[in-house]
């Protein structure tokens, strides 16, 4: 089912193409997936599930399903789907069996938490539900659970995410501009002034792009994908060859082929120290290697012998970087 052809379709329709959909011989994990993820998105869609398990068994209901199915489609799948929908207890049933959740799950709840980090400084945090968050250098986190939800804002900087998983209680990231759901699962969320930058590591997540007035636009993450989002919308999905993105967690920086004024930004976000550049030219320079994030002075040096550079220290606890020959 695409994007667009869910927007196309109330929840209830949305909710009977799911059931048609996930009693298909063909139905996968991914698919699951997906389900979850939409099943999560609003107390809407989980009303409509419920309300499309018990029209299943009616024959009159099979009307409403969308995609073209025949008349004779329909009915046989309703015939055959019959025993197991008969009631609201074996219906419930089913949608826990899809979900591979326990029925009854306990829905814990924890008052609203604030949690940062200092210039320089990273943090590990252990939630209720006993998801962990990995904070990055000069990073603000808040989270707030209820029975029903759980909701976590990156006020600023960047934090990596491993959710426990619970199916029942969406677990949802956002920043000034996007929204990351996600099914228990591993992602690093990278928010700068302008943009924000989400990397997958293991399962799915559902980015979605907010808008003002007009309708929200998103796409579903996989292991080894990222993407980044600016004001404008959702960039391209990019495939991750290793573990760049999260390697501050090693207390690493990790560049290939990076200009040299991007790299020097990164230094930036855990020193005090202002890195210069002589002109364009040296600020445009690539710079491959690993380099330490706690010892901006043992990066810089390494750097410099690496593209035959020379470091002057400034009097404003800044250093300016020239060729050798300056």
């Amino acid at each position: 089912m695409t994007a667009q052809k869910q927007q196309e379709l109330s929840a209830q329709e949305q909710a009977l193409a799911w059931v048609t959909r996930l009693r298909s011989p063909e139905a996968g994990l991914e698919d699951r997936t997906e389900f979850a993820l939409w099943l999560a998105a609003s107390t809407a869609n989980s009303h409509a599930m419920d309300d499309a398990l018990s029209l299943w068994d009616d024959l009159e209901a099979v009307k409403h399903l969308p995609f073209g199915y025949t008349a004779n489609t329909q009915i046989a799948a309703a015939n055959q789907s019959r025993w197991w929908l008969s009631a609201g207890v074996a219906a419930a049933a089913v949608l826990a069996a899809v979900l591979e959740l326990p029925l009854n799950q306990p829905s814990p709840t924890e008052p609203a938490q604030s949690y940062a980090t200092e210039l320089g400084q990273r943090d590990d945090v252990l939630l209720q539900d006993s998801s962990r968050i990995s904070l990055n250098s000069d990073s603000q986190l808040s989270v707030s659970y209820t029975e029903t939800t759980r909701d976590l804002t990156l006020e600023r900087g960047e934090a990596y995410f491993e959710v426990a998983k619970d199916s029942s209680r969406p677990f949802t990231v956002s920043t000034n501009i996007v929204d990351v759901m996600a099914v228990g699962t591993a992602f690093n969320i990278d928010r700068r002034e302008q943009t924000t930058e989400i990397t997958v590591t293991e399962g799915v997540v559902r980015v979605t792009k907010r808008r003002g007035g007009s309708a929200a636009e998103s796409a579903i993450l996989k292991a080894a994908q990222k993407i980044t989002v600016n004001d404008q919308g959702l960039g391209a999905i990019e495939s991750v060859a290793g573990a760049e993105d999260t390697a501050w967690r090693r207390g690493e920086l990790v560049a290939n082929g990076v200009p040299l004024h991007e790299l020097a930004a990164e230094l930036e976000r855990y020193s005090a120290t202002r890195i210069r550049f002589g002109d364009a030219e040296v600020a445009g320079l690539s710079v491959s290697g690993v380099f330490p994030l706690d010892e901006t002075d043992t990066a810089l040096q390494a750097i410099a012998r690496s593209l035959e550079l020379t470091i002057v220290p400034a009097g404003d606890n800044s250093v300016l970087l020239l060729n050798a020959d300056h």
